[in-house]
């Protein structure tokens, strides 16, 4: 018999693999800098120092080859072990290591500037420490024996390269004389067999622990024929550990948990025992007695000046009036005098509480009662946040509302929030926000090519409460879960908004948009988010001027989704599901987005139950026609961070909205469009399509819209040098509309609807970009190329032709703020 996890491991890679490090005489190494003829060999020869470290790797050897699903994670997580770490890579620097040269140039250095630069620019050289070798092989190795692989044995070998003066073989162990300017670490890990669980056997003393121990053995994290893996043991002593706590043993903790085994061969027969019995007070179960909540993080009980009692909880502040109403957390506070412990109960009032938003810190302290000591008293206390906290923001930006290209958007915003308008932790944010964009283009008629207005409020409630009784209905008629109804009830936030839209695209056409909803948002854990709009009203209210009827007056299609109209729901107006997922072992994260829109259902049904006794009839409110519509857009991504300097990441992107009823098409702002400097970034925002309509470079602004949307964006990101980062990129993509053009109306465009072959009508664009990456913001440089048109004329082909052509037609410079996806 023998412990698991405290087994003593012992030796040391073989001191035939490792290399020694010279370090008595100088060395030099070149670096060809960016925007410097400045190399660091002086520096380096001045410092004395040994070889700079380029590169680690890893080489793992088993008795049969690892699947690539098991190698890549593995890999990905040993690489985190490494003791030490080369210098970074500069790419426009030609592969030299950039930031070295900043830091011999500047580290003596006494001004502001040379503390600057060795803060923010200059990196320490990454010299060659054969003992951090020696730790990062040792910790592989016992990493992977706390993985059940108790006979792997890791070691390194160093190669050297670049020596002065005398040229010697690489392999060649370095003496005195020579002096090297690189050195590359391979570490090599023979794995052996992995030793698995047989029987599994739980003991205890305390016959109730056991009973438990035994009813709940079917959700243990140690099962037989699984590995014999450290983390598995340690999840399966959190488990016990909770299993416990939940059912009233207020005291026991993790090390409470033993594990014994006996092995044969590769196989160990597990033994759990819990609970030693010297200690009586570990095997009680324990009652909670008197609750109190303080407004003060340490209270005081001789200032108390207002006090009251709520199901038999006791509220006290030292104010002279509760800042937050004890009923409001009455309800958040799970916990009741004379129920049995249960640590599940406290997680869920801390996490309640910090829910609210209005608190900076909450502590509860469970103290056992010094009279009756079978119960547990807990005092809850808190400290409140910022109430009326004001922010401001500036952003230099290619907007994506625009419909013209050439464009410098600056925007300011200012915001407030109440975090407690009405004592009950109701949370009103108001949102003042104006833009600008300046037209570039050489042919401008005005410097000033929009501007932009928003003023958006928002009043958020941390309960739930169903005044139109909707959610009820959809639970009776078993169109949700009564778990998910359950989970909004509980964890649901109430929500109303107010917004105002103004824009103004100057001598094109200006629109008022109001809008008014109320619903709900519900987080499920830390990657499920959902946002309910049960109630939705907009009013849409575009005017026109001569310049654009002159410009589209002819396009039919257009000027019909250009009314005022107004978009309304009463049961379901949005819906909003939202996935993000963490980073797992391969460096992988996964986002999805759902959104869902329906507007006018309610009222086509009330039309038509209205017209079986009266007759059909055109409903407005005054000048407003109910636009019918129902709309889907779903983005997926997929990022794999391959290394700390390397990323890949990949969108796919589809949407499709149908007007139903009487109204005849999608309104304009509610119809898809591809382009610009989130989307395909080779041509400027709805300037492509729909399907194979050729673009017309005369008109601006570009205008293009339609009912179905498919794009697809690929991005390699990597470091360039500083904070400033690099990425080459393809996107494609295209809208369509489902219905055709009608060819006897003004302004009918060729080719425009969704057919079997329509992928014929996908653009390919390509090209590279800039990020300013200064952590709390990123500015965004794309230089996007045309590969590929959507369609093909007597003079253009669908691929598209560089030669010759100006770079002004093949190709869309962007501007933004944030990574595109």
């Amino acid at each position: 018999m023998y412990l698991f996890f405290r087994k003593k491991i012992h030796g040391h890679p073989p001191g035939s693999a490792v290399r020694a490090i010279p370090i008595a005489s100088p060395l030099a190494i070149a670096c060809c800098l960016l925007f410097s003829a400045c190399n660091v060999t002086k520096h380096l020869d001045k410092a004395q120092i040994g070889p700079l470290l380029v590169k680690n790797s890893l080489e793992i050897k088993t008795e049969k080859p690892l699947p690539l699903d098991q190698r890549t994670p593995l890999q990905y997580e040993l690489s985190s072990l490494y003791r030490q770490k080369p210098n970074e890579r500069s790419i426009l620097a030609l592969g030299t290591r950039a930031r070295l040269w900043y830091y011999f140039k500047f580290k003596d250095g006494k001004k502001k500037l040379s503390r600057w630069v060795m803060s923010k620019i200059a990196e320490e050289p990454a010299v060659y420490d054969e003992e951090l070798s020696l730790r990062t092989a040792n910790n592989i190795q016992n990493y992977m024996r706390q993985r059940g692989y108790f006979d792997a044995k890791a070691a390194y070998t160093v190669r050297y390269s670049d020596k002065r003066p005398n040229k010697q073989a690489a392999d060649t162990p370095p003496d005195s004389t020579i002096r090297y300017a690189k050195a590359a670490v391979t570490y090599t890990l023979e794995l052996g067999s992995q030793y698995h669980i047989g029987k599994v056997v739980y003991t205890s003393r305390d016959s109730n622990v056991l009973d438990i121990l035994q009813k709940t053995s079917g959700s243990a994290q140690i099962k037989t024929g699984g590995p014999l893996d450290a983390r598995s043991f340690e999840a399966e002593k959190l488990r016990i550990t909770a299993e416990l706590k939940n059912r009233g043993y207020a005291f026991f903790i993790p090390n409470f948990v033993e594990f014994t085994g006996d092995s044969t061969n590769t196989v160990t027969d597990v033994t759990v025992e819990v609970l030693p019995q010297s200690d009586s007070a570990l095997h009680r179960t324990y009652i909670l007695g008197n609750i109190a909540v303080f407004s003060d993080l340490v209270p005081d009980l001789s200032s108390i000046r207002r006090d009251t009692t709520i199901d038999s909880i006791y509220f006290a502040t030292s104010a002279l009036k509760f800042e937050v109403k004890p009923s409001r957390l009455k309800n958040a506070i799970t916990l009741r005098p004379g129920m049995l412990y249960r640590q599940e109960e406290f997680d869920k009032t801390v996490h309640n509480l910090n829910a609210l938003g209005i608190f900076r810190f909450v502590t509860i302290r469970p103290l056992q009662d010094s009279i009756q000591p079978e119960k547990i008293n807990v005092t809850i206390s808190f400290s409140l946040t910022k109430q009326f906290p004001i922010d401001g923001d500036v952003d230099l930006n290619s907007s994506t509302s625009s419909v013209s290209g050439r464009l410098l958007g600056v925007s300011g915003s200012l915001s407030a929030v109440n975090r407690n308008l009405l004592h009950g932790a109701e949370n009103i944010r108001s949102n003042i926000a104006y833009s600008l964009e300046f037209d570039l283009s050489p042919r401008r008629k005005s410097l000033i090519f929009s501007q932009e207005f928003k003023f958006q409020n928002e009043l958020r409630f941390p309960r739930y409460f169903d005044y139109f009784g909707v959610w009820r209905g959809l639970r009776g008629i078993r169109a949700i879960s009564t778990s998910f109804y359950d989970r909004l009830r509980k964890d649901g936030q109430a929500r109303v908004s107010l917004n105002y839209n103004f824009l103004d695209l100057r001598g094109f056409y200006v629109y008022n948009l109001f809008n008014a909803a109320f619903g709900y948002d519900l987080r499920s854990g830390v990657e499920h988010q959902y946002a309910f709009d049960n109630f939705g009203i907009d009013i849409l209210r575009p005017k026109l001027s001569p310049l654009f009827d002159s410009l589209f007056g002819q396009n039919e299609f257009l000027n019909r989704s250009f009314g005022n109209q107004l978009f309304s729901g009463f049961l379901m107006r949005s819906f909003t599901y939202t996935y993000s997922s963490r980073t797992n072992a391969f460096g992988e994260r996964w986002f999805f987005r759902l959104n869902t829109e329906l507007s006018g259902l309610e009222e086509l049904a009330l039309n038509r139950l209205w017209a079986l006794p009266f007759g059909k009839q055109t409903w407005t409110i005054a000048d407003l026609e109910f636009a019918k519509f129902a709309r889907i857009n779903l983005d997926g991504s997929y990022t794999r961070v391959f290394s700390k300097n390397l990323t890949a990441a990949v969108r796919v992107g589809v949407g499709a909205a149908a007007a139903f009823g009487d109204t005849e098409g999608v309104p304009y702002v509610k119809q898809f469009f591809v382009g610009g400097p989130s989307s395909i970034r080779a041509w400027r925002i709805r300037e492509l399509g729909p399907g194979a309509n050729p673009v017309n470079s005369d008109i601006q602004p570009y205008y293009q819209a339609g009912d179905f949307r498919f794009e697809f964006n690929g991005e390699l990101r990597f470091p360039l040098f500083w904070w400033i980062k690099g990425a080459v990129f393809v996107d494609g993509g295209n809208i369509w509309n489902f219905k055709p053009d009608d060819p006897n109306l003004p302004g009918a465009r060729p080719d425009t609807e969704l057919r079997w072959d329509s992928y014929k009508n996908i653009a390919l664009g390509t090209g590279f970009g800039l990020r300013f990456d200064f952590d709390y913001f990123v500015f965004r440089f794309d230089w996007g190329l045309k590969l590929r048109r959507p369609y093909k004329t007597e003079t253009e082909n669908y691929w598209v032709d560089w030669s010759g052509a100006a770079w002004r037609d093949i190709s869309n410079f962007n501007l933004a703020v944030g990574y595109p996806f």
